[in-house]
């Protein structure tokens, strides 16, 4: 087989070797600021591994093809989200464990969002290729695990070893859109990348429906195996860029295990403290209280370690200095949680009240799919040509918080004029500026080596834990209230309805929607005005969400994006390129003293980082 690659070599190493290297100071054991100090500009081609991104940038067959492998591995993730909506009845049913479906999704999103930082490290060490199939591996294999499950318990693991590969994956994508396409044309990229997010994340219900009724539940999982596979096939077949330069002993060294540890454990702590809230134990036990404060103290330790102390910071402070790239990212933050908590709910929404089943409800959200689709494509083109980033975050932002505010108006008799005119609004704000955020949050980036990447990791960090947090928000909102309504509701129906409720536990049918089907008109009324009064809450909660991004992308950039003519260009295009020295005011002279692994002190150490990326 003949490899495909467009990628250029400035030698047979692969390494760069042209006058952008930089020169580098002396390395002195004593920590001494001043020699590196002086070493104030890098290259914004810099890649960060001592080669140039321009050497990553791919065209024709070899452009088509890695973007089709990367899209089919989002595809897969994005389906995973979704996927598990529609077979927690049958799994609870087959394991006797409808106390543990919850975990189902959140051990997926958890270990998604807490390892995303770790990732962006690691592709920043080891190379983008290297680690992109170790999450494409890692997914596969949890994937498998799920599909070969004998117990809830290894299905709740093979859950969270998916997720842990499916971080990776989502990480890589955006990191590798930056990588094998040049600024200017990247928002039709970023585009595809919200349009085929918002695709699969619709199609897991539909495909999971099918496959759950018609042949069984375990192919939900076994569907990731050829398609993955293929995908892995193409990207390495693709993706052949220079070897970045360093052992993997050497490499290890910069990896920040300890405030890994941190950012782990206190997350997790949090995100299960609000899953067992409501739930298994009272919001005011020990057990959740504990968890809330163990957690918030060892999160707070780890943003306090990794902006202060630590040598290679997995989030250097150069970059959440940046507010326009912080900011971006809190609008991400917001943007993608209410877009978690719209779609899970919409879906519980379709099924429970409109008694349709997984294929139906997934045509239902179709309205808010198509809207987010043809915005991004639209939005792609008119910023690739217009060069304006701001405008279309903004107007995204605001059309996004008008649709969460119509969702509350969702009733038990909503017409279906009512439920698409609610619902494409939604998909409208999203499709606008899930694109403008991350291209806003990658022209401010800071200039020096990697700093593209560690702030696309810094946004995919806090989009990650928007939708990890919105989703646990909106399962202990739904169950809470769920809990709280019913009984004084129930004490108000007539003696023959509570004499027929009492057969059933209240609180396990927000689980088992197949069981509301089987009580006579009058219970099925009370319960599914109950459920409808618990889900209104979710979209009120969403609202909350679609304020936190609405205020990010007012300080996002009022940068443009940079034209074809202003795009980093290679040595043999243009002789004396220019140093960037962050001109505009937006990253001050101290930002560029970090060193490209992200070193937060300007010391010996910081001065070993540098010279390692430039070697």
């Amino acid at each position: 087989m003949t490899t495909v690659n467009s990628n250029k070599r400035d030698s047979d190493d692969g390494l760069d070797r042209s006058s952008h290297a930089q020169t580098m100071p002396p390395v002195s054991d004593s920590a001494s600021p001043e020699p590196f100090a002086e070493e104030k500009k890098f290259f914004e081609s810099d890649a960060g591994d001592g080669t140039k991104r321009e050497d990553m940038y791919l065209h024709g067959k070899a452009l088509a093809l890695c973007l089709l492998s990367i899209y089919f591995c989002l595809f897969l993730f994005a389906l995973d989200q979704t996927i598990i909506v529609t077979l927690l009845s049958e799994v609870g049913n087959k394991f006797k464990g409808f106390d543990k479906i919850g975990w189902l999704g959140s051990g997926f999103l958890f270990a998604m969002a807490v390892l995303v930082a770790f990732w962006g490290k690691l592709a920043l060490l080891f190379g983008r290729k290297y680690t992109m199939v170790a999450a494409i591996i890692l997914f596969e294999a949890g994937s498998l695990m799920c599909a070969l499950a004998d117990s809830m318990n290894v299905l709740i693991g093979g859950r969270v070893l998916a997720g842990v590969g499916g971080g990776g994956i989502q990480t890589l994508v955006f990191i590798l859109i930056t990588e094998i396409l040049p600024i200017h044309k990247r928002p039709l990229g970023m585009a595809l990348v919200g349009s085929v997010f918002a695709v699969a994340s619709v199609l897991g219900p539909l495909i999971g429906g099918a496959f759950t009724t018609h042949v069984t539940w375990r192919w939900c999982f076994y569907i990731n195996l050829p398609v993955g596979g293929l995908a892995l096939v193409l990207f390495c077949w693709t993706f052949n860029p220079p070897k970045a330069k360093g052992s993997a002993r050497e490499k290890l060294r910069y990896i920040d295990y300890f405030g890994t540890m941190l950012l782990t454990s206190g997350l997790v702590m949090i995100l299960v403290a609000i899953t067992l809230g409501g739930r298994d134990y009272p919001w005011h036990s020990g057990a959740v209280i504990s968890l809330f404060t163990i957690g918030g103290i060892i999160t707070i330790a780890f943003f306090s370690w990794t902006f202060k102390f630590a040598k290679h910071p997995l989030i250097p402070w150069g970059i959440a200095k940046v507010y326009q790239t912080t900011a971006a990212g809190v609008a991400l933050f917001g943007m993608f949680g209410y877009f978690m908590a719209s779609l899970l709910y919409l879906t519980i929404y379709f099924q429970v009240i409109h008694n349709t089943d997984a294929w139906h409800s997934g045509l239902h959200l179709l309205p808010e799919i198509v809207a987010v689709v043809i915005t991004s494509m639209i939005g792609g083109i008119v910023v690739k040509k217009a060069t304006y980033i701001k405008p279309f975050a903004i107007a995204g932002a605001s059309i996004g918080f008008i649709g969460c505010g119509l969702l509350t108006l969702l009733k038990v008799d909503s017409s279906n004029h009512e439920k698409i005119g609610y619902m494409i609004p939604v998909g409208i704000g999203i499709g606008l500026q899930m694109q403008s955020c991350l291209l806003g949050g990658q022209v401010t980036a800071p200039k020096f080596a990697g700093g593209v990447i560690f702030a696309t990791s810094w946004m995919n960090f806090l989009r990650s834990i928007g939708g990890a947090l919105a989703a646990t928000l909106a399962d202990a909102t739904y169950t809470t209230s769920f809990v709280n309504k019913v009984g004084p509701a129930l004490a108000k129906l007539p003696q023959s309805i509570q004499e027929e409720l009492s057969h059933y536990d209240l609180q396990k049918l927000i689980n088992s929607y197949g069981v509301i089907q089987t009580m006579s008109p009058e219970s099925q009324t009370f319960i599914k005005n109950v459920i409808m009064d618990s889900i209104r809450n979710v979209f009120y909660m969403n609202l909350g969400f679609a304020v936190i991004s609405t205020i990010g992308v007012i300080f996002t950039t009022n940068k443009r994006l940079p034209t074809a003519s202003a795009a980093p260009r290679d040595e043999d295009e243009t002789k004396g390129e220019t140093h960037n020295d962050s001109k505009e005011g937006d990253v001050d002279d101290d930002v560029n003293h970090h060193s490209p692994l992200g070193s937060n002190t300007e010391s010996a150490s910081s001065v070993r980082d540098t010279e390692f990326a430039s070697k």
